[in-house]
């Protein structure tokens, strides 16, 4: 097997704007462009294979396999004036040395191929608060750009600049690097992720911020049902772990108190 797109079927994009959703801290960028790809009713026209790949393959529905891959989707934009858009998610993210290779393909194919104008890769971050309030009740959105003027386009959102720190690891990073080098505008929104393995809180956050700067309606029923079942999941476990705490023995009266300075508590 080789590293290579295959063509599915023939397109003709108006201006295209790329939006890249991966496994990932959270499955954010994945959430996200399932959402969309389900509410546009997105066509998928292209599949990327590689090499770079875990070595591992998906099992199906139907009892039979196949190789990890990366699918492009086609959205026509029926509004006037507005681009196009591509979306582009799959089953895993290159493994460390193909990272480089695979993320230029994408470039390449999107901008020499598809007319690409703009990019936006979707990713989470865990952040202290999050990790530290897994009941947060709305997710920050922040924000890393190829530019001052991509920063700037964006002045009047809620995406925060400059507030994220660390790395980014994979394809949320790494396409927006490669597009800074070819002065391809291109930007990385991050949810703030709560370090669960699916953070719809998140990804509304960012599907949020989507809806406005790309001018299309994308509904979030699915979304706001995942984050129900989340919470309740969360409120649950909560309820167990504090049912079965074992509270510590009070001292009776008129016995001292092993530890005067100790003050009984339990989990809220």
């Amino acid at each position: 097997m080789k590293t290579e797109i295959i063509l599915t079927k023939k397109i003709n994009p108006k201006n295209p704007i790329l939006l890249v959703g991966l496994p990932g801290v959270g499955s954010v960028g994945r959430l996200v462009a399932k959402q969309i790809i389900r509410e546009t009713k997105a066509e998928r026209f292209a599949t990327l294979y590689s090499e770079h790949f875990p070595p591992q393959v998906v099992m199906q529905k139907n009892g039979k396999l196949r190789f990890e891959n990366m699918r492009f989707y086609y959205i026509k934009n029926r509004e006037k004036g507005k681009n196009d858009i591509i979306v582009l998610t799959g089953d895993d993210q290159p493994m460390p040395t193909g990272q480089y290779i695979i993320s230029n393909m994408i470039l390449d194919f999107f901008v020499d191929k598809l007319g690409g104008k703009f990019i936006y890769t979707i990713g989470g971050y865990n952040s202290v608060e999050a990790y530290n309030n897994i009941k947060l009740q709305h997710a920050r959105v922040f924000g890393n750009a190829s530019n001052s003027k991509v920063i700037s386009m964006f002045k009047s959102s809620d995406v925060l600049f400059g507030e994220s720190r660390g790395m980014i690891f994979g394809a949320a990073g790494m396409i927006v690097a490669a597009a800074k080098a070819r002065n391809i505008p291109a930007i990385c929104l991050m949810g703030e992720s709560r370090s669960i393995d699916r953070d719809p809180l998140a990804a509304k956050s960012v599907i949020n911020v989507l809806t406005k700067s790309l001018g299309i309606k994308i509904g979030t029923k699915e979304i706001e049902d995942m984050i129900n079942n989340v919470t309740e999941a969360i409120n649950k476990m909560e309820s167990e772990v504090n049912a079965n705490i074992q509270m510590p023995q009070l001292p009776t009266a008129g016995s001292p108190n092993p530890n005067p300075n100790e003050r009984y508590s339990y989990i809220r």
